[in-house]
């Protein structure tokens, strides 16, 4: 047996603080373990000076880094084209380490058929010791409202009056489906959809509520069936009322036959698509389930500029990307560490709290605790070395080091900047 051993360092995992822990993981097995039954097994030790080590962030909403937009595929794209986009993925995915994100769910918008037979393959769930991981697709549409559709094309919506049969001849099959999809989020009014929720779930897929129109008693509906989560809350959905609270409302809904189903929320804490107090609205209501999502373009981790979109200009300034020549928003491309820092700032809440809804409340959403998320034994050894302003310093990928690309600005000016900063 060998075993790495991280020591002098503070330990963030469920919302808490565990001040001068050690942390150990099997360097064969590149998981989570045990102190060993002797000192003889430990083969490296690494010293944290201090610092905080916390589980590697997941991110279960995302539609693009560095570039790349997860959904670009197309019906016309030549085995060339696919070669390239392959490429492309791989090569975003190995950067994108770089800012404390281990694993990600990235996210198809609503497309044809084909575009789902060509695209998920690629995003097969993996285990990497140099690459943010995927964690299979997160499908956003076609099963959504035209009302609150979004950025997302109308001519690719369905519904699903025929069942499972439609679900599976748009996403490309069974296979495609069963061994690639982890999330898929449609609006439970849609004729068929609450229906099939019931087979989603048994098939190992979380079902979530968004791009919807659905009310509050809809929404109750697809919770009996099945549902476990809503996506990106408060956005592509009816606005809450004190006497219709819509689909927002299930956040901190009764519990049903005597069980706390509360769905998780995927929150975007950028400041862009949320305001500071609906987001520490949401978060107060029910911590616990509150899991941050960037939600990000395909901008995010690139410079400031302008950029082609699908026969547009758009132009990122800092992390608002808008068209060109308007004030219409396109979109945003905030990190997840940032919006962890911005949750822990809006809501007052301590750094391991605010860590938890990036780390363990992401992976309880999907059924990965066992896997991923937690500094627990058996967990793969997945890390995010932090400075007690939530910057992330280092990752360990699978006990591998990677270098941060997580920068402080201030840390970067003069200190006589660093005062003009802040006034």
């Amino acid at each position: 047996m060998s075993v790495t051993r991280f020591t002098n360092c503070h330990l963030i995992d469920n919302g808490e603080l565990y001040q001068f822990r050690d942390l150990y993981f099997d360097n064969n097995t590149r998981k989570i373990c045990h102190p060993p039954s002797t000192p003889n097994y430990i083969t490296k030790t690494i010293d944290l000076n201090g610092q905080y080590l916390a589980p590697g962030m997941i991110d279960i909403q995302n539609n693009g880094i560095y570039g790349l937009n997860f959904s670009n595929l197309k019906e016309e794209s030549s085995p060339q084209e696919v070669t390239e986009f392959k490429r492309s993925y791989q090569d975003a995915m190995t950067k994108y380490l770089s800012s404390g994100v281990t694993a990600i769910c990235p996210t198809v918008t609503s497309n044809f058929p084909t575009v789902y037979s060509k695209v998920l393959p690629i995003y097969k769930k993996t285990r990497s010791s140099r690459q943010t991981d995927s964690l299979g697709a997160h499908l956003e549409g076609p099963f959504i409202s035209l009302q609150k559709k979004g950025c997302h094309p109308p001519e690719t919506f369905v519904d699903a009056k025929e069942g499972k049969e439609k679900l599976l001849q748009v996403y490309g099959g069974s296979d495609n489906f069963f061994e690639n999809v982890t999330i898929i989020t449609a609006a439970p009014e849609i004729p068929g959809v609450l229906d099939l929720i019931p087979y989603i779930t048994q098939h190992g897929c979380v079902y979530s509520i968004g791009h919807t129109m659905a009310d509050y008693e809809t929404g109750v509906q697809a919770i009996e069936n099945g549902c476990t989560m809503i996506t990106h809350l408060y956005n592509a959905m009816p606005q809450p009322h004190h006497r219709n609270a819509g689909v927002v409302g299930l956040i901190d809904t009764p519990a049903i036959d005597s069980k706390d189903v509360t769905p998780y929320f995927g929150l975007i804490c950028d400041g862009v698509h949320v305001h500071p107090s609906m987001a520490t609205l949401a978060y107060r209501s029910n911590p616990k389930k509150c899991v941050l999502v960037t939600d990000a373009m395909h901008l995010i981790g690139l410079p400031d500029g302008q950029y082609d979109w699908d026969g547009r200009t758009i132009v990122k300034n800092g992390d608002r990307v808008y068209l060109k020549g308007t004030d219409t928003l396109a979109g945003a491309s905030t990190t997840l560490p940032q919006c962890v820092r911005n949750l822990m700032t809006w809501a007052n809440i301590s750094l391991a709290e605010a860590v938890k809804t990036a780390t363990n409340n992401a992976a309880l959403s999907i059924g990965l605790e066992n896997e991923r998320g937690f500094l627990n034994p058996g967990c793969d050894a997945d890390f995010v070395v932090l400075n007690n302003q939530g910057y992330v310093i280092k990752i360990y990928k699978l006990g591998n080091e990677i270098a941060s690309s997580d920068v402080d600005v201030e840390d970067q000016l003069p200190s006589e900047s660093r005062i003009s900063a802040m006034l």
